[in-house]
C-alpha cells in the first residue's frame, strides 16, 4: 500500500473511532488511527531554480510549511536561560511528540525544525552536563542516548510524512572537541563568539561535528536520512563588533588564508564576509562528504531586528552615528548565498509593530539575496495585538506577502512552547484551540500565497493516546 494510501486509511479509522467511541481512549490503548512504521522513505529534497526546493523524485516544488518545535529546561548554572531539551535523556517525550506530529499531518502540514543542544561549558563545570556533550571527561564524539531520541523523533515524522530540519549550533562540549581545538593552532586577535566563525580550531571542531551527527544518523536512519529537510549548520549565525578582531580599529586578522586590516572599513566588512562563506563551504563539505545528497543550510536574522545597523565593517555604530546597544551582527545573507556552497537560506522575521516586512528585509540587501529561501522564524509576541485572531490574520497576511518576494517555505515560532517566561510572550500555534495552526493550515489554504480557501479543520484534540511499540524498536 501506498503512503497516502496508508494515510488515508488511517484517517478514515480515525473519523470513525471519533465518531463511534467519543472521548479518546486512555494511554495504552492500541489504536488503528496512527499510520504504520512500514513506510517508504520520502523523496529527497534538493534545491532547484527559481528560488525553489523541489522534490527530486518528481521535480515538483516543495515548500517547507510548518513549525518549530521546542521544549525548553532551565540551564543548572542559570535557571533564568533555558537549554534545548527536546531530546535530552530522561526528559524526550516521544508520546508528545508523535500528538504534535500527527496533528501537523491532519492539517497538511509537511515540515518541522527542531534543535540539537551540544551541551554547555558551564553547566559540565557544575557537574550537570546535558546535550551531546557531557563535559571534559567524555571523549564521546556524541551522546548515544541523546541521538537514539533524535533518531526516534525522525522515525516518527518519517511515518507522518514530515520532514525534519535539525539546528546544529556550535559542536558538543566534552573532551572529545576539546583535544581538536587543543590540538589546532591557538587563535590570533580572534576572541569570543567570534571564534565559532573565524578560528581555525573551532571550525575543525565544527567539521568533526557535522560528519559524526550524520554518520551516527545514517546508522540509525538508513534509507530513511531522506526525512532531514537538511542540516542547519547554525540557528542564528552572527558575530560581534565587541570582540576580536572588531573591537579596535587597528592590527590585523587573518582569514582563511588571507590578512586584512582592520583600520579599513571595507577589509573589516570583507573579513566577516568571507570568514562566513569559508565556514559554510567547510560545514557543506563536512556533511556531503557523509551523504552527498543532504542539503545544508544556515539562519540568520535580519539587521532590522538588531538596531538596522548595516554592514559597514562592524563599526558597532548605529543610526546617526550612535553606538549601537546590541552588538551582533548578522551573516551577510547577499555574500553567503551569492559565493558559498549553501543550498538554500534561513531567514527569520517576526511581526512587530513599526517593523514592516519591506523595511526587514531591505535591511539585510533583499535585492541582492539569490537562491531558495525560507521563513524558519515567524511569529509575533502577543503585546502587538489586541487578541489572537488579529495576530492569526496578520500571520496570513505576512506570509501571503512573503511570496510577493520570493520567499518559498515558511515554519512557525512555535508549536507548543511554554516551559519559558519569554516564550510564553510570544503567540503559539495551538491556543486558542489551534488559531494559527488552523490559520496557516494547508488543508485550509493550500496555497500558501493566497487567502483562506475550503473547509476549516476542526479544532485541535486534547490529547493523543500513545501507542504500543513499533517495529523500530522503540
Amino acid at each position: 500500500m501506498s503512503r497516502i494510501a496508508r494515510l488515508a486509511a488511517a484517517l478514515a479509522v480515525l473519523v470513525a473511532a471519533a465518531s463511534l467511541s467519543g472521548p479518546p481512549a486512555s494511554a495504552g490503548t492500541a489504536l488503528a488511527d496512527y499510520p504504520d512504521y512500514a513506510v517508504q522513505p520520502l523523496p529527497r529534497i534538493a534545491a532547484g531554480p527559481d528560488e525553489t526546493l523541489v522534490n527530486s523524485e518528481t521535480g515538483e516544488q516543495f515548500r517547507p510549511r510548518g513549525f518549530n518545535y521546542v521544549r525548553l529546561t532551565p540551564m543548572p548554572s542559570n535557571p533564568a536561560s533555558p537549554y534545548h531539551s527536546t531530546f535530552e535523556p530522561g526528559q524526550y517525550d516521544s508520546a508528545r511528540a508523535e500528538a504534535a506530529l500527527r496533528e501537523l499531518w491532519l492539517r497538511g502540514y509537511n515540515t518541522v525544525r527542531v534543535f540539537v543542544d551540544p551541551g554547555a561549558g558551564q553547566d559540565n563545570a557544575i557537574g550537570r552536563p546535558h546535550g551531546l556533550g557531557r563535559g571534559n571527561s567524555d571523549m564521546s564524539p556524541a551522546d548515544a542516548a541523546y541521538l537514539d531520541n533524535l533518531a526516534d523523533f525522525v522515525r516518527l515524522a518519517a511515518a507522518y510524512g514530515i520532514y525534519v530540519l535539525p539546528s546544529l549550533d556550535v559542536f558538543p562540549q566534552n573532551g572529545y572537541y576539546r583535544d581538536i581545538i587543543v590540538n589546532s593552532p591557538q587563535p590570533v586577535n580572534i576572541e569570543g563568539r567570534n571564534r565559532s566563525f573565524m578560528y581555525e580550531g573551532y571550525i575543525r571542531a565544527k567539521e568533526e561535528y557535522l560528519r559524526v551527527f550524520t554518520r551516527e544518523m545514517r546508522d540509525r536512519l538508513g534509507p530513511f536520512m531522506s526525512t532531514f529537510l537538511a542540516l542547519q549548520l547554525d540557528n542564528e549565525a552572527y558575530l560581534k563588533s565587541t570582540e576580536a578582531p572588531f573591537h579596535r580599529f587597528s592590527g590585523t586578522v587573518t582569514v582563511a588564508g588571507r590578512s586584512y586590516d582592520m583600520a579599513i572599513a571595507a577589509q573589516r566588512q570583507a573579513a566577516a564576509d568571507n570568514a562566513f562563506i569559508a565556514y559554510a563551504d567547510r560545514g557543506v563539505a563536512a556533511v556531503k562528504a557523509v551523504d552527498p545528497e543532504l542539503m545544508v543550510t544556515m539562519g540568520a536574522f535580519t539587521n532590522l531586528a538588531v538596531e538596522g545597523r548595516t554592514f559597514d565593517g562592524l563599526s558597532g555604530r548605529c543610526a546617526g552615528g550612535v553606538q549601537c546597544v546590541d552588538p551582533r551582527y548578522p551573516v551577510r545573507v547577499s555574500a553567503v548565498t551569492r559565493e558559498s556552497d549553501l543550498d538554500f537560506f534561513d531567514i527569520h522575521v517576526y511581526l512587530a509593530t513599526g517593523q514592516t516586512l519591506a523595511a526587514s528585509l531591505g535591511s539585510m540587501e533583499w535585492s541582492q539575496v539569490v537562491g531558495p529561501v525560507i521563513n524558519g522564524e515567524f511569529g509575533t509576541q502577543r503585546r502587538w495585538f489586541s487578541s489572537i485572531e488579529a495576530a492569526r490574520d496578520a500571520l496570513v497576511r505576512h506570509q501571503i506577502d512573503t511570496c510577493d518576494l520570493g520567499i518559498s517555505g515558511w515554519l512557525y515560532w512555535t508549536w507548543d512552547t511554554t516551559e519559558d517566561a519569554i516564550q510564553r510572550t510570544f503567540v503559539n500555534a495551538v491556543e486558542s484551540g489551534g488559531l494559527v495552526a488552523t490559520g496557516l493550515s494547508p488543508k485550509y489554504r493550500p496555497d500558501p500565497c493566497e487567502p483562506a480557501s475550503g473547509r476549516v479543520p476542526p479544532p485541535l484534540a486534547p490529547s493523543v493516546p500513545s501507542r504500543p511499540p513499533s517495529p523500530w524498536g522503540r
